[in-house]
């Protein structure tokens, strides 16, 4: 009531319409961010605590083709460094045949040979842009 117009002076309302500009206190925050972090919490409970195609990365007989790191592919003589190297830097693939188009035009008789000894091996997953990433260097250094 105190700023209605024509009643007041001018000095009394323009000091009353500076403390409804400064009206916003730093407790107004605080409970507004409050209030944020409560509705966050839930939607964080529900997201992916771990990638169910880990062992796909290095830890068993087959190797994805889209998530792997290039050093996996040492267990296979032969495959490391161009043929993994190759494989690598035409990803992704949609399946294991795609993997046959894109690669073998860039590769020799013999380097055919040796991909298609592991062939089984492989398999050909979604993309997950966390491992993909790291799919030249994985940061692990000796």
């Amino acid at each position: 009531m105190c700023c209605t117009s024509g009643s007041v002076p001018f000095s009394k309302q323009a000091s009353c319409m500076q403390m409804q500009a400064d009206g916003v206190s730093r407790r107004d925050i605080l409970s507004g961010l409050t209030a944020a972090a409560v509705v966050a919490v839930p939607a964080l409970a529900n997201a992916d605590t771990e990638y169910p195609n880990i062992p796909f990365l290095g830890g068993s007989d087959q190797v994805d083709v889209n998530n792997a790191n290039i050093r996996v592919y040492t267990r296979f003589p032969g495959m490391y460094p161009t043929i993994a190297g190759l494989m690598v830097k035409n990803t992704p693939y949609k399946d294991t045949a795609d993997i046959k188009t894109k690669l073998f035009p860039k590769l020799t008789p013999k380097m055919q040979e040796i991909y298609m000894k592991y062939d089984k091996n492989l398999i050909a997953l979604k993309p997950a842009p966390e491992f993909v990433e790291d799919i030249w260097n994985n940061g692990l250094y000796r």
